[in-house]
């Protein structure tokens, strides 16, 4: 794996507060690259969880995470093992200061476990030196609230990073493709990583994510 991460990862759009029970809330997961050389083969993951290292990941029946799926424009649930988590897409190519950006929501249901929450991101890509994997993620906390409560003027959080400048490609933006791990993956990467609660296997054509259980435990 690369020492130095070549990628900011973020999350904008995600409310500060959400109450159970009030619907979907859209937000997006952003990937720029700002080093000075080509990145290949991004592959983007996200998931919803209890706490900032992706321990305590919540279940899809109380957090539903979707995102979006460009080719057949609908959004698709993330729902790995019972977990709101998975694959959601990749990128063949990222230039120098160019962005991606992925249409993601979540809905917090009534039943939901009041309390901190955290929206996870990463992606694994492959620098075009051909001298290392790189990695990048991000967490961002929002609090699950009663249902029923007041969240009118709560803010969604802006991006934590200097922003990148987007040079718009005489094609347009790169595109996002493959959303979740069904439609395969553009990557041939033997790589093995962790993705905060998640062990991520890269590989194959195909990308697998299965909760990682603590040391010792055998939950």
């Amino acid at each position: 794996m690369c020492e130095d991460t070549k990628v900011d990862v973020d999350i904008e759009g995600l409310p500060g507060e959400i109450a159970a029970g009030s619907g979907w809330h859209e937000f997006s997961l952003n990937v720029a690259n700002d080093s000075g050389s080509t990145l290949q083969n991004l592959e983007y993951l996200a998931g919803a969880s209890a706490d900032r290292d992706g321990e305590k990941l919540f279940e899809s029946k109380k957090v539903g995470l979707q995102a979006w799926n460009p080719e057949d424009r609908t959004w698709e649930d993330l729902d790995e093992l019972g977990y709101a988590v998975g694959y959601i897409g990749y990128t063949d190519e990222l230039a120098p200061d160019y962005e991606v950006a992925v249409p993601m929501r979540i809905n917090v249901r009534a039943d939901a476990p009041v309390g901190a929450g955290f929206t996870l991101g990463a992606t694994i890509y492959g620098d075009a030196d051909g001298e290392c994997t790189g990695f990048g993620d991000v967490a961002y906390r929002f609090r699950i609230v009663a249902p029923g409560t007041d969240t009118d003027g709560t803010r969604p959080q802006e991006g934590g990073k200097a922003p990148v400048t987007v040079r718009k490609p005489a094609a347009g933006t790169p595109e996002v493709t493959g959303s979740l791990a069904a439609t395969g993956s553009s990557s041939a990467l033997p790589v093995i990583g962790l993705v905060g609660g998640l062990a991520v296997v890269v590989g194959g054509g195909a990308v697998f994510v299965v909760r990682r259980r603590r040391a010792g435990s055998d939950t």
